[in-house]
């Protein structure tokens, strides 16, 4: 352009008059628009999960984004209440308690491989918020090409809340039944013209008829350098948890007892406490030639320790108890599960390239990374006279929540631990093959190697250490992905891919035991065939995928060793079709929508001792066949905003679907649980929201293990105030 051209189109941006002798451009119309996201949609088409922004037409696997007006709108407290809202999700009651066992397509999450802050790893178990979430990312399917280890359902990606270069404070208070109490506080003060700070805290408490909350957080952040070619951001993050969790009851025939919507038969002296506490930082670099660098740390200390109630049904008056005598009288056995205490010590560092190119006359996207990572753990388990099993007394099915209280509590010493360090190599390249074509393939390297460690004691009762056995590992596996897309036009994205994936023997909060420390990974795969398709000019997006996900070198037990050594000759797969749609039918209209159905999940191959929980031929567990999520919310008029939606499954077994002598075939029966939402804004920065969450009272298994259940939340009423300034 000419500079009287570049002065021409100023002036018809600006207003400014040119001199009367000046030629005049005719009116230039920008056709652009703006990716929405955040608290303006339910809508994004970008994503943060493939290393890096990226446009989720190009990504070949399938992404479910919950934006934050989603958490908004349905008040999605925590990481799992988020997650009830992406299909084809569960969760596994684990044995001591925790609620961070997550299964994906059937396939579970490793808590330190597939869970994600910022696209780097969010290692232990905790209670994880979204006081600080700006959205949660799902990408299905195997991607240890581009995170390392990790598991073969998926990644769970948590973005967070950034600094921005404006000033903008939101606060909200909520209030509702159950004694719940929240407020959040979310502060971004623009400092000067390249540098921001901003503050999110929150503070909850809450009493579900004896399980509660209590908990609070802080994350401030400062960046410097924003709009130029150096961008830093430096921060922290304190989260700090004193629960006492729902209790766990057991199965009647196998089946879920008939008990109401979130009765609790646990007592005042369970408890779930911990905390997370790290500090982060990020340094991007734009090239003059177009191509990114980004580096970023964390490094943090996490604690948890459990001890929580299970209560067994067995006998009352010595009658077995069966469901036709099952009632308010039947006897209920609490027993606490074992007492568990781990701190967790991790350092993550990575850096990311990004170049676009013509090579060959092809366009390129090339993508390569390193990351580093250390971590240590530290497990703990109760002793002395307060140990597994103690028995917290009895009480009936219709006397919940008795005020019962222990006045003793667990003594903690170290059982095992361990301590490893990784490194990972990786590069990714997108070629434009052709006008309507994209071909992706990458490939990565990893080194593992560690120590683990298990500790023995001369008696129950004593705390000095008389052994300590000990075993090493080191690995270095290869992971793939490959990628065809066919791009007809920019509202039409289909994909055929294929990803591996590797789960290590460190990529949980513990080990079995020494002598199964150097088991070599476990090898998934994962191929898909999808479609991305924008409609209505874009303000509507559907996503649809058949999968089949498959891990076929599963670590088992080895009858020849006394089922104490592993071997990897297990073998499991899932087959199914997801389906997503999000966005603006209308002005008024939004939706989000997710489903998926699994009518293929099962046990190819088992090991020798592993008959009690997998038989080959059966269906995995903890995988209903049909599972899913709706929200749909209508804009009366400009003040008013009403929402109604819920979440659901299909039928779901326990683990591979029979529990034993415990409970043979232990399970629950398919349900949806409805939420609805009402707003309404006095102003375009005050707003009054109401939700009323499990509106029908269901009672349901939201989190199976073998012999017990825990249930969801009761109906529960929230009225929130909210405002910007």
């Amino acid at each position: 352009m000419t500079p009287l051209g570049a002065m021409m189109l100023a002036a018809s941006v600006t207003g400014w008059a040119m001199p009367a002798t000046a030629q005049t451009l005719p009116a230039v119309t920008v056709t652009e628009q703006a990716d929405v996201q955040g608290k303006d949609a339910l809508l994004t088409k970008k994503t943060n999960i493939g290393k890096g922004t990226q446009d989720i037409r190009d990504i070949p696997q399938s992404i479910t984004v919950i934006t934050e007006k989603l958490i908004d709108d349905i008040k999605l407290d925590t990481l799992k209440d988020a997650l009830h809202y992406t299909a084809g999700i569960t969760f596994a009651a684990t044995e001591n308690g925790t609620d961070q066992d997550i299964r994906l397509r059937g396939f579970p999450i490793a808590t330190t491989g597939d869970l994600m802050i910022d696209g780097m790893r969010d290692p232990s178990q905790y209670d994880r918020d979204t006081f600080n979430t700006e959205r949660i990312e799902v990408m299905k399917g195997s991607a240890s090409m581009l995170f390392g280890r990790g598991s073969t359902g998926g990644v769970v990606n948590q973005v967070a809340k950034k600094p921005m270069l404006l000033d903008q404070s939101d606060v909200t208070v909520s209030a509702g039944t159950m004694g719940y109490l929240r407020t959040t506080v979310d502060v971004n003060k623009r400092l000067t013209e390249t540098t921001a700070l901003r503050l999110n805290a929150m503070y909850n408490k809450a009493d579900n008829d004896g399980a509660s909350i209590d908990k609070n957080g802080i994350a401030p952040s400062y960046s410097w350098g924003l709009g130029t070619p150096d961008e830093f951001t430096l921060g922290a993050f304190y989260l700090n948890n004193n629960n006492v969790p729902p209790s766990g009851i057991g199965y009647v025939g196998g089946k879920l007892a008939p008990v109401k919507a979130g009765a609790f038969y646990g007592t005042d002296s369970d408890y779930a406490d911990g905390n997370a506490t790290y500090v982060h930082g990020n340094w991007k670099h734009l090239f003059g030639d177009g191509s990114e660098l980004r580096t970023q740390f964390r490094s943090g200390v996490f604690e948890r320790q459990t001890w929580i109630t299970q209560a067994r049904i067995g006998t009352t008056n010595g009658v077995a108890t069966t469901a036709a005598n099952f009632g308010d009288n039947t006897i209920l056995t609490r027993v606490g599960l074992a007492p568990r205490k781990d701190r967790f010590k991790s350092t993550y560092v990575q850096s990311d390239y990004s170049k676009s190119l013509e090579l060959g006359g092809m366009r390129h996207e090339l993508l390569a990374g390193i990351d580093a990572a250390h971590e240590q753990a530290l497990r703990f388990g109760g002793y002395g006279t307060v140990g597994t099993n103690y028995a917290k007394g009895n009480t009936t099915v219709g006397n919940p929540d008795d005020g019962t209280r222990l006045n003793v509590s667990p003594t903690y010493r170290g059982t095992e631990g361990y301590k490893s360090d990784a490194l990972g190599l990786y590069l990714q390249d997108l070629v434009q093959v052709a006008p309507m074509w994209k071909v992706l393939g990458g490939v990565r390297y990893d080194k593992f190697d560690g120590n683990y460690e298990q500790y023995t004691y001369a008696n129950a009762n004593s705390t000095v250490r008389t052994a300590t056995a000990s075993n090493s590992f080191d690995f270095s596996p290869w992971s793939y992905r490959a990628g065809l897309l066919f791009q007809p036009s920019t509202t039409q994205s289909y994909h055929l891919s294929y990803g591996t994936s590797f789960t290590t023997a460190a990529d949980t909060y513990r080990f079995t035991n020494a002598q199964n420390a150097n088991t070599p990974p476990e090898k998934s795969r994962n191929i898909e065939l999808g479609a991305k398709l924008d409609w209505l000019d874009g303000n509507l997006s559907t996503r649809g995928a058949i999968f089949r996900s498959e891990k076929f070198n599963e670590r088992t037990t080895d009858a020849d060793f006394g089922n104490i050594a592993y071997t990897l000759s297990g073998k499991r797969h899932s087959t199914g079709v997801e389906l997503d749609v999000v966005g603006r039918i209308t002005p008024q209209w939004e939706v989000y929508g997710s489903f998926t159905w699994i009518p293929d999940a099962k046990i190819d191959a088992a090991g020798s001792a592993a008959t009690a929980q997998a038989t080959v031929g059966q269906r995995v567990g903890l995988t209903p066949k049909r599972s899913g999520a709706l929200w749909v919310s209508y804009q009366a008029n400009a003040k008013f905003r009403v929402a109604l939606g819920g979440h659901g499954s299909s039928e779901n077994f326990a683990l591979a679907g029979t529990s034993g002598a415990i409970s043979p075939n232990a399970r629950a029966p398919g349900f949806m649980v409805f939420d609805a939402m009402a707003e309404y804004k006095f102003t375009p920065d005050l707003y009054a929201q109401l939700n009323v969450s499990n509106l029908g009272d269901k009672a349901y298994g939201d989190a199976l293990y073998p012999g017990f259940a825990v249930l969801g939340a009761k109906r529960q009423v929230l009225a929130t105030i909210g405002m910007r300034f």
